[in-house]
């Protein structure tokens, strides 16, 4: 999982592509910077395919196909 966040600008960058085994999600990610440090928060990407952070809306995406079990 890559850890990019939006940085508060506004500026719109493209989704987060996580993986079955990036399972279960939450935000910030662990190779996050300090400077982007909020609450930790799981999200449930597994329904949808996409979710947003509350926090600090970075948008995480799982690849169209993405089987996920036990989930």
């Amino acid at each position: 999982m890559s850890d990019t966040v939006s940085g508060g600008s506004g500026a719109a960058l493209a989704p987060v592509q996580v993986q079955a085994s990036d399972l279960p999600l939450y935000c910030p990610g662990p190779r996050a910077p300090l400077w982007s440090m909020h609450p930790r928060v799981y999200l449930d990407v597994a329904h949808t395919g996409s979710v947003r952070c509350p926090y600090c809306s970075t948008t995480y995406q799982l690849p169209a196909g993405t089987v996920v079990h036990g989930h």
